[in-house]
């Protein structure tokens, strides 16, 4: 390789380098601020005085606009450009959390949420494209992992920071913080944008333009796979997180910092693992490996409801994190893949709707349970859920998993 050449493709790499580690920064700020804020927004609410639908509108909000939004955010992203969109999004983030700050006005606030719900659909799709440039195709699943670090690192100090400002100085105190770190977020996004442009030959010139949103659904059978895992795996996060509080405080008669402990246990773990699992995601079987996840962490919500201690429920979400963590890097993977083919923010945008459908699916399908069956059922339906969704994921992507690298091959 000529000299000249050496230096372009060495160049090139560090700043794909990075651009890389400027993402990762901004993911963090971002999912720490509103992590900060979110783990106690419902008892804001609370004390506000708001009861039945006015306490449940703020909360509900959030999860639909995401949920309606999502697909059509990521078709945005691949039509006019993630740089841009990324930052619409942080200046949406911003002005509600200045809205958290200033207003009392539980109306407000539901349209606050609304808008967080827009604001997330924009920067998912928008955060994963962006670090899917900088991701060589063999070392896909190890980087995807190593980013995704930044989101469930910020995930598990999110809670502790929030809750250590709540106790000394009050919500206030949570809103200026959240409105202090979007401020920083927008002003490393400016800084990613013009990054950006020093990487247009090689970078912009090779993003795939947009399909429609039902194309890569109806084309792509891992993304249809991958839908329906995703659907199950939110369904039953967002159902044993609502009720397993519930089991450590009326059965297994826990203290809050041990609720607390198990609860951050499993985020923490997945954190820990993520890079490690990535790196093997780069030589094993995508689908393989989200299969195994799926069906392991299925069997621990099943015994879930047998834990009679503290110890016991801190190993089993333990494992919980570990067998997340095993399928995490390789769906995050599989996924930009396909997203080289309908174009990364439309596949994410799409995936990330179907997740939160299950995140709203979850709570709602766990209280008929609990009212019906009690809140053993729960878990049990948690587990059936899981298995069932793997089921169907490995029954759709069945010829994939025939191929040594099933995430590299084209439907």
């Amino acid at each position: 390789m000529r000299p000249d050449h050496r230096n372009f493709y060495r160049v090139t790499r560090m700043a794909h380098r990075n651009h890389f580690q400027l993402l990762f920064v901004i993911n963090f700020i971002v999912t720490l601020g509103f992590g900060i804020c979110d783990t106690f927004f419902s008892v804001y609410v609370f004390e506000l005085g708001g009861r039945g639908a006015l306490l449940a509108l703020p909360l509900i909000s959030y999860s639909v606009a995401k949920a309606v939004f999502s697909p059509f955010m990521g078709r945005c992203s691949d039509t006019f450009g993630p740089e841009k969109i990324m930052l619409v999004s942080l200046t949406i983030y911003l002005l509600v959390s200045v809205l958290f700050l200033v207003s009392t006005n539980l109306f407000i606030l539901a349209i606050s949420r609304l808008l967080q719900g827009v604001a997330c659909a924009m920067f998912r799709p928008v955060i994963v494209s962006l670090v899917s440039e900088s991701a060589i195709k063999e070392k896909r699943s190890s980087i995807m992992g190593t980013f995704d670090i930044s989101f469930y690192a910020a995930l598990s100090f999110g809670p502790i920071v929030g809750g250590y400002m709540k106790d000394q100085l009050g919500f206030s105190a949570i809103f200026s913080g959240v409105t202090l770190l979007c401020i920083l977020a927008i002003l490393l996004c400016t800084c990613c944008v013009r990054d950006s442009s020093a990487r247009v030959a090689t970078t912009h010139s090779s993003r795939n333009k947009p399909s429609s949103l039902i194309q890569p659904i109806i084309r792509s059978r891992n993304l249809r796979g991958l839908l329906a895992f995703i659907f199950g795996r939110a369904s039953c996060i967002s159902l044993t997180g609502t009720f397993l509080p519930i089991i450590l405080t009326e059965e297994l008669k826990l203290t809050g910092t041990q609720i607390g402990i198990v609860m951050a246990s499993s985020c923490l773990t997945i954190t820990l693992l993520l890079r490690p699992m990535g790196m093997l995601a780069d030589r094993v079987s995508h689908a393989i490996l989200i299969i195994l996840g799926g069906i392991s962490v299925s069997i621990i919500y099943l015994i879930i409801p047998a834990t009679l201690t503290f110890t016991q429920i801190i190993f089993a979400t333990t494992l919980l994190g570990l067998f997340s963590a095993l399928s995490q890097p390789a769906c995050t993977a599989m996924l930009v893949e396909e997203g080289t083919h309908y174009g990364t923010g439309n596949t994410v945008g799409i995936f990330n709707g179907a997740m939160n459908l299950g995140f709203i699916f979850g709570p709602i399908f766990g209280a008929f349970i609990l009212s019906g069956f009690g809140i053993d059922a729960v878990f049990y339906s948690a587990g059936v859920i899981g298995a069932s969704t793997i089921l169907l994921f490995a029954l759709i992507t069945h010829p994939s998993l025939l191929s040594p690298v099933d995430s590299r091959c084209k439907n």
